[in-house]
């Protein structure tokens, strides 16, 4: 499993245990790099396969706080 595939597993866990609703990752333009937000809330999510050095791999309110629905 690449690396990035294995981070959008566990931002989608992560969120989806707040309670989010997570559909598809969109990839960006790097392909180090896929989002998505709640289909309930709008809360983003997003997976860095290669962050900046005091970057994070995993992030966004998503799986920082519950769902508002």
């Amino acid at each position: 499993m690449r690396r990035l595939d294995r981070l959008i597993k566990e931002a989608r866990e992560a969120a989806e245990w707040r309670g989010h609703k997570i559909p598809r990752f969109t990839h960006s333009n790097s392909m180090a790099r896929a989002y998505t937000g709640c289909l309930l809330c709008g809360k983003r999510v997003y997976a860095d396969a290669d962050p900046l050095p005091n970057g994070i791999e995993i992030g966004g309110n998503a799986v920082a706080v519950d769902c508002e629905y």
